[in-house]
């Protein structure tokens, strides 16, 4: 069948929602505009996905459920398993994922709750452990490039769109810690640095000679710099600093956009982060910066 651009968008959004990865969507969206028995070749002409890729991403397509396979074809073709259930499937899968952060999040508040709550002229003063920023600005342009200024041997930092959150401060403080020996481990996704290369307009080019500036550091200090992309963060975004320290955001539940931020030194809670890191990052892909430092990252 022919979708139409709405549903075709609509059906991209849920599939990425769902924790598809750009080439998985792409892959599976194929099989309502081209229908059943497809093979590697057809899938490749049909999203411009290298024909090497395919193979990769229709195993996990296969893993998902959401299609299978038979092998008795010459060439293999790849067939769709009934959406209603399979969908369901992964739905139900990011139920659970959403309903252990919620957990985890009541039982915070709650820790909090049972603090003493004595003086409230100061929030530092009344819940020793956790510190909290209700301004967005705030976190981006103060918060972080404090917390970067402070630690004295690592920094990591974990988050879908890191590029939009980049300011004159975050690139300061980065370029000064790297210059004093502290190790950076950013992940990322692709689709967020890649969009930055084909969006325009005078923010995007302020961003782009931030980067430039972040990218000559990274010449000088490559060992200890490492950039990994991956499309499976579907956590909170968050920092860590010198496994001593985290912030991290939390969304609303209304509209998905972060309202708070909170920083604690909580150990617990580090090392709850900290394993969350350690995860992401074994399955992670090594970016190389300086493709990023060829004509496409020039200002006209």
């Amino acid at each position: 069948m022919v979708l139409n651009s709405i549903t075709r968008d609509n059906l991209y959004l849920l599939t990425k929602k769902l924790g598809l990865s750009a080439f998985e969507s792409k892959a599976y969206m194929c099989f309502f505009e081209m229908g059943n028995g497809l093979s590697a070749k057809d899938i490749s002409k049909c999203t411009g996905i290298p024909l090497t890729r395919v193979y990769d991403v229709m195993k996990s397509l296969e893993e998902k459920c959401l299609v299978r396979q038979n092998k008795l074809s010459k060439p293999v073709k790849y067939y769709l398993n009934d959406p209603a259930y399979s969908l369901m499937l992964l739905l139900n899968k990011k139920k659970m994922q959403i309903n252990e952060e919620i957990a985890m999040l009541e039982s915070w508040v709650e820790d909090m709750k049972r603090l003493s709550i004595n003086n409230v002229d100061s929030a530092a003063n009344i819940y020793p452990e956790w510190t909290l920023y209700d301004s967005e600005q705030d976190v981006y342009e103060s918060l972080i490039p404090a917390l970067i200024r402070d630690a004295s041997r690592e920094v990591i930092i974990v988050g879908r769109n890191v590029i939009n959150t980049i300011n004159e401060r975050f690139v300061e403080e980065t370029i000064k810690g790297i210059e004093r020996g502290i190790t950076f481990k950013i992940i990322i996704t692709v689709d967020s640095l890649d969009s930055l290369l084909t969006y325009s307009g005078e923010e995007v080019i302020e961003k782009k000679a931030m980067l430039i500036k972040l990218l000559q550091t990274y010449n000088m200090y490559s060992d200890l710099v490492y950039v990994r992309a991956s499309d499976l963060i579907n956590v909170v975004p968050f920092g860590i600093f010198d496994v001593e320290k985290v912030g991290f955001s939390v969304h609303s539940p209304k509209n998905g956009k972060y309202i708070v931020t909170l920083v604690t030194d909580k150990k617990a809670i580090v090392s709850e982060f900290y394993e969350i890191f350690e995860d992401l990052w074994s399955k992670s892909l090594d970016i190389d910066l300086n493709r990023f430092a060829d004509s496409d990252m020039r200002i006209a």
